[in-house]
């Protein structure tokens, strides 16, 4: 004989499940569980799927073993303890970012300062589908005039530009990133040509299709000055 009519009786009684709501979870009748659990019937193989699944309980063991209430607590602990590990995940996202190390790597040509499966990462909230990058503020990177005096160690989150938000870009910040190329300019528009420019010499059109990237200013970390 199987433990089923036991086990359900366990699991609605530990739960605190009156045998109507218990019911009313498996469009079953009060009469059906009241017959499970006095083992006068037993249900479909279903059915039973179904109980074990929502309760994260084992088949086997829901079957053929007496299940102990710390058995049924722990099983249920265990869902959501990876539910809760399942929304975390969800909510966070993994981000490259070009630190000190990466930028020398990347000066003396060791990597492409595009190459961003090859950079460490930092976890930040997901905040939107876009791909983002991280650059810790480095002095000898080249500037726009305007550009905010950033201190050593700031860390800058840009957002890559892509048709969905290229029509934000307009006189911010952002980020240009070639394969031997990198720089923090202005973006400029003008006859419908986009454009982002440090100085008369240093810019870069906006041209989606080329082995380049752009990237415009999306957060800032501070380090807090004492």
């Amino acid at each position: 004989m199987t433990k089923i009519g036991a086990n359900i009786k366990k699991v609605r009684t530990t739960k605190g499940i009156s045998q109507q709501a218990f019911a009313d979870l498996f469009e079953l009748t009060r009469g059906n569980i009241s017959s499970y659990e006095e083992n006068r019937a037993e249900p479909k193989i279903e059915t039973v799927i179904q109980i074990a699944n929502h309760f994260n309980i084992p088949l086997n063991q829901f079957i053929t073993q007496n299940l102990s209430i710390h058995e049924i607590l722990k099983y249920n602990g265990d869902k959501l303890i990876e539910e809760e590990k399942h929304v975390i995940n969800r909510q966070l996202k993994q981000v490259p970012i070009i630190n000190d190390a990466i930028y020398l790597k990347c000066h003396y040509e060791e990597l492409s300062f595009n190459d961003l499966d090859s950079f460490p990462k930092i976890v930040l909230p997901e905040i939107n589908n876009h791909s983002l990058l991280a650059l810790s503020f480095n002095p000898n990177i080249p500037c726009h005039e305007s550009v905010p005096r950033y201190q050593m160690n700031d860390v800058l989150i840009f957002e890559e530009v892509t048709r969905q938000n290229i029509h934000l870009c307009q006189s911010n910040i952002g980020l240009y990133t070639a394969e031997r190329e990198i720089f923090i300019g202005r973006y400029e528009t003008k006859d419908e040509t986009v454009e982002i420019v440090v100085n008369d010499f240093t810019r870069a059109r906006l041209d989606l299709k080329l082995n380049q990237r752009f990237w415009k200013l999306f957060a800032l970390y501070q380090h807090v000055r004492t």
